[in-house]
């Protein structure tokens, strides 16, 4: 069995191979102390417990009462960045909205002064940060 495991938003990766006996194994102790495989693995990479022994079971509770905490901080920093995240939502759609006004404004002033006869102006700055904040309204990726 060929077990990747992924660093959240990012692109690194580390691939594992685990002899399908062990593997196994592991579904198998899973199974009988009412772990999901997910969380035995992330116990079995992050602590290390491949030495052959079984744990004992003030070993199980205390490793259950850990991932619940953890679970339950997992929530609570959820729900800190959920707003931040509704706001910056809401953020890159404004900018993406004052981009379209300022782009539509650099082309009329372009219009009026090829109207009036007067010198073209450089907007090359202007016109980097609108391209900027109209890709990086939604996630799109930025050069």
């Amino acid at each position: 069995m060929k077990v990747v495991v992924r660093a959240r938003g990012s692109w690194r990766k580390v691939t594992f191979k685990v002899p399908d006996e062990v593997w196994e194994r592991i579904k198998e102790v899973c199974k009988k102390h009412g772990f999901r495989v997910d969380e035995a693995l992330r116990i079995i990479l992050l602590d290390g417990y491949i030495d052959g022994q079984t744990p004992d079971d003030d070993e199980i509770e205390r490793i259950k009462k850990r991932i619940d905490e953890l679970e339950k901080e997992l929530y609570e920093l959820e729900g800190k960045w959920s707003p931040l995240r509704f706001k910056m939502y809401y953020s890159a759609l404004d900018n993406q909205n004052l981009a379209i006004q300022l782009s539509g404004m650099i082309a009329e002033n372009k219009r009026l002064r090829k109207m009036l006869g007067l010198p073209q102006r450089d907007f090359s700055k202007a016109e980097e940060l609108i391209r900027y904040y109209m890709s990086s309204a939604f996630g799109e990726p930025k050069e």
